[in-house]
């Protein structure tokens, strides 16, 4: 028998028993897990598209932006400031009298002429100064400054860029492991629903199985957030009275049993008669132990 106190517990829910009927409890949770893989990999990749066009639109008006540019040296030409003297430069220039001479010369000593050669003109000579194309190259007087603001500009855009870019792998990652969690999420809890539907139909299929057996044991209430509460209130009134026939039924037997005993002390009854008293006293012994 059990005590009053064991009668008032019910069932305790334990992660050791989740999986009580897998193939009902793991189909229902796979649809579902996969379900919500699917709208996330479709939301997941139209955010990362916006978040890609989004940072090639910055990237592009980041560089849109015109750095100033580094200005270049001015070459200016300038007398060679030197204490060496000037250096010339000789330049031959031929006599134009002479062309024309030397033009006979040759048609003569192509016909076979045996003219004496003529000596060969002098040449006029053009004096060219070195000093007079010394150049030198002259920078701006804020030529540092210029410098020093370009590449402050292409480091704040590098900066800028890189910024970008951090922000579209922190959306990527962001999205990478909250689909995760998500999904695992959504297994566990898929798998925490659905058991509040399998144990109370496991448990009903229990109270069954020991009703066909002969068994009649005391039906204990549902766990705090079991599912198909009214289904198994209707069962559980129904095992109830069944029950009750049971009880109904041994009182009626004992009610026989002691009147059979009554008529035996007035008037002994036959062997088969008493047989057949045996026989009641023991199905109400049985149905007495199914109800224990």
């Amino acid at each position: 028998m059990s005590t009053p106190k064991a009668q008032g517990r019910g069932y305790q829910r334990s992660w050791k028993n989740l999986l009580i009927n897998k193939e009902y409890q793991l189909r229902f949770t796979f649809l579902m897990v996969a379900l919500s893989a699917v709208l996330l990999a479709g939301l997941g990749f139209w955010v990362q598209s916006v978040a890609k066009e989004t940072t090639a639109v910055g990237i592009t008006r980041i560089r849109g932006e015109a750095c100033p540019k580094v200005p270049e040296p001015v070459a200016v030409q300038a007398p060679a400031a030197t204490d060496e003297p000037p250096t010339n430069v000789a330049v031959p220039v031929p006599d134009p009298d002479s062309v024309g001479t030397g033009s006979g010369t040759g048609s003569a000593d192509a016909a076979g002429s045996a003219a004496p050669a003529e000596p060969q003109p002098k040449r006029s000579r053009v004096m060219i100064d070195e000093s007079s194309i010394t150049m030198t190259m002259t920078l701006p007087a804020d030529f540092a400054d210029q410098v020093v603001d370009h590449w402050k500009c292409e480091m704040r855009q590098a900066a800028a860029i890189a910024e970008l870019r951090r922000g579209e792998n922190k959306i990527r990652l962001v999205l990478v492991l909250t689909s995760v969690f998500l999904i695992i999420g959504l297994a566990i809890y898929g798998i925490k629903m659905t058991h509040k539907v399998a144990g109370p139909l496991f448990k009903v299929s229990l109270y069954l199985n020991k009703m066909r057996d002969g068994r009649f044991d005391k039906v204990w209430n549902l766990r705090k957030g079991d599912q198909l509460v009214d289904f198994y209130e209707h069962f559980k009134a129904g095992h109830a009275g069944i029950v009750t026939l049971q009880h109904d039924d041994i009182a009626a037997l004992q009610a026989l049993i002691a009147a059979a005993d009554e008529v035996h002390k007035a008037t002994p009854l036959t062997p088969d008669q008493l047989a057949k008293v045996d026989e009641l006293r023991a199905l109400v012994a049985k149905k007495e132990k199914s109800l224990a």
